[in-house]
């Protein structure tokens, strides 16, 4: 059924006293394995005319015992989106945006590299990932300060790079499409992205503790994400505006609420019931490029699907949009047909998503089972893999390899015994991940170890995709995705590039990174080769005590590698072309929008006051330090201390001193341009 032809009938609403009861229990159960030490919790339930249940749960600050309530915002990170959709699509209503009309109309001064091909994306494509644009500019992206003119410096850095794919080819999950619609709607109103926000949207739906991130807000009116001590961290900013609101569960109910009733809100109307029905369409049929045909992701425009699994897997259809930051995590379910919707943000989530998805599926599965929408929750599946087959050499000379995806290379050899292993590849070694991979009746390959995880190949393109399918959500269905795919052989590797191979850069660009300022990775950089994968290098950084390694293509110049993986949905995300550039004889690295300068030639400061200037470019200055009792800086707008293995030792905005360096210690420093920062060791 359309959902704009959608009935007026409306089912009675019960109480829903059942539901909440067990909400409540998933969320403390939850919490009591953390102790509510590094954690917060807030949701709402409601319907197409009220909120049905709102609360919070856990700490915001455990060394005052701060707890949040329902007025309490979180950053909502990607859940934003659907606010840049709105907007996007009120600007369609008004006849001054055209879905289908090219980005150039709008933005006059877009440019990319690789001939004309980025000439053709259009507003539709930015706001359903099949742009072809690179994925994430990473400098600036989330910081501890603001960033003002985040949207303008990734639209520079796109002028030196070309697409991944050609616009409208297939869908891989793109922050840079979102944030180049922040310009185009400024370009289009004349009014900046922010101001036109507050003004047209957050304003008439009354969601008033709404905001962007633009200044520092008052201790207490947000939750900060927690250290593992449970004090609360340095703000974050998410510069990406399309991405970096802060709300509350109650008051996204409110833009939920405006989908349900249709595009409006209590009689005032924010979008055409056309509109509504436009960003609830599956915008993946009919792309030229799907290698997985029976996976339940369906992008919308700004939805991360219009196809839920966890209630499609009981007949109902319901969209949804997740947000990821540093600290914070969030889900927004939507489900039109029974006017229903479920919010959760919460902070410090174990994992990417947390209990966040797991908590908005689990509690309208209740809802609909306690209103009679459908008959019961479903049970979790079991799993039960069909009979392993023999397989032929064929079949087993036909998946093993080496397959690479945004997330590094994965490695399928085959035993003695006829079985495969599975090994990911990790600091310079391939690590055993799951063995004992049989094959099965229906051709794929599955462990008896590991049940629940199965692999096939689908061929596409010329290429080998490895597929794998889990079960997701609450367990009850499962996902299957194009995991990773093979590569064809690489053009011999110049001297140039066999030469850079493990050598070591520092990120010169990002000062106010959070990830950095907060440890959660070092600032490296390195080339690694990849073994048994020839003629191809691999960008690696660290992150989580985990290396983040892409396979890039240095075949075809001595100074460029060419991202090289087309993989739709999230696994081909975050590609970018590598660039080497020459400064004062030193090989610099360009990539993802941060520039990288060399180890191994930084200055090293002896034991005496210095001055360190910082240049017209704006790049942070690194410096090599003594051991030493003592460490003062001053006048830097920031500055991180590490140690001689870039473990941070201390970092501070302004003024900092340190008690004591450790040998072989690095320092950053970062000021206006032509500022001078002093530094002084004892």
């Amino acid at each position: 059924m359309n959902h704009s032809q959608r009935p007026d009938t409306v089912l009675p609403s019960p109480a829903y006293t059942s539901t909440i009861a067990d909400g409540r229990t998933e969320i403390l159960k939850e919490l009591a394995k953390t102790g509510a030490v590094t954690h917060a919790v807030s949701v709402a339930l409601l319907d197409d005319r009220r909120i049905l249940w709102e609360e919070a749960f856990g700490l915001v600050d455990k060394t005052r015992s701060l707890r949040p309530n329902s007025e309490t915002s979180f950053c909502i990170a990607s859940l934003s989106k659907i606010v840049a959709v709105v907007g996007t699509m009120m600007l369609v209503d008004r006849g001054l945006v055209g879905l289908d009309k090219p980005v150039t109309r709008y933005l006059r001064d877009f440019r990319m590299t690789g001939g004309e091909v980025w000439r053709k994306i259009t507003v539709r494509m930015l706001l359903n990932h099949s742009s072809g644009l690179p994925g994430t500019h990473l400098a600036d992206v989330l910081t501890v300060v603001p960033v003002a003119d985040y949207a303008a410096q990734l639209q520079r850095s796109l002028a030196r790079q070309r697409l991944k794919h050609a616009p409208g080819e297939m869908a891989v999950y793109c922050n840079d499409g979102f944030t180049l619609i922040e310009r185009v709607v400024a370009e289009v109103t004349g009014q900046p992205y922010v101001d036109f926000v507050h003004k047209e949207i957050l304003e008439p739906l009354g969601m008033r503790r709404t905001r962007f991130a633009l200044e520092r807000f008052a201790p207490g009116s947000f939750a900060p994400g927690l250290d593992g001590a449970g004090r609360p961290e340095p703000q974050e900013y998410v510069n990406v505006y399309a991405g970096g609101l802060f709300s509350t569960p109650g008051e996204i109910a409110r833009l939920a609420m405006m989908f349900l009733n249709d595009g409006q809100l209590e009689g005032r109307r924010l979008l055409s019931a056309e509109a509504v029905a436009e960003m609830g369409r599956d915008q993946t049929e009919g792309l030229a490029f799907n290698p997985v045909t029976d996976h339940p992701v369906h992008f919308g425009l700004g939805w991360d699907g219009v196809n839920q699994g966890g209630l499609a897997a009981v007949g109902v259809t319901a969209w949804h949009k997740s947000g990821d930051a540093d600290h914070y995590h969030s889900h927004l379910i939507v489900v039109p047909e029974e006017r229903l919707a479920a919010v959760v943000m919460t902070t410090n989530a174990v994992c990417v998503g947390g209990i966040a998805n797991l908590l908005a599926e689990r509690l309208l599965l209740h809802a609909l089972a306690e209103r009679g929408s459908i008959r019961k929750v479903p049970e979790p599946r079991k799993p039960a893999p069909l009979p392993a087959v023999p397989a032929t050499d064929d079949e087993l000379a036909a998946i093993a390899g080496i397959y690479a995806s945004s997330y590094g290379p994965r490695q399928i050899t085959v035993q003695p015994d006829r079985t495969l292993a599975l090994s990911m590849h990790v600091k310079g070694e391939w690590k055993p991940l799951i063995e004992g991979l049989k094959l099965r009746g229906d051709g794929r390959w599955i462990s008896d170890r590991c049940p629940e995880t199965a692999y096939r190949l689908v061929f596409a393109g010329g290429r080998r995709y490895l597929a794998v399918r889990r079960p997701f959500g609450l367990g009850h269905y499962e996902v299957e995705l194009p995991d990773s795919h093979d590569l064809p052989p690489g053009r011999r590797l110049s001297s140039k590039w066999q030469s850079r191979i493990g050598r070591r850069w520092l990120a010169a660009n990002d000062p106010y990174s959070a990830f950095l300022a907060l440890g959660r990775q070092p600032p490296l950089f390195s080339l690694l080769e990849v073994k048994g994968l020839a003629n191809y290098i691999a960008a690696a950084m660290m992150g989580a005590g985990m290396e983040m390694v892409q396979v890039i293509d240095p075949g075809e110049s001595d100074s460029l590698a060419r991202m090289c993986l087309k993989i739709p949905l999230d696994n081909g995300w975050g590609l970018s072309d590598l660039e080497i550039i020459e400064r004062d004889g030193e090989e610099w690295v360009l990539w993802a929008g941060i520039l990288y300068r060399p180890l191994a030639t930084v200055p090293f400061l002896g034991p005496s006051r210095a001055t360190i200037t910082i240049g017209s470019e704006g790049l942070g200055e690194w410096r090599q330090l003594p051991a030493s009792l003592a460490l003062t800086v001053c006048g830097a707008r920031i500055w991180r201390l590490y140690d001689a293995e870039f473990s941070l030792s201390a970092w501070g905005l302004e003024e900092g001193e340190v008690g004591e360096v450790p040998a072989g210690a690095y320092l950053y420093v970062h000021g206006p341009r032509g500022s001078t920062i002093k530094v002084a060791v004892t």
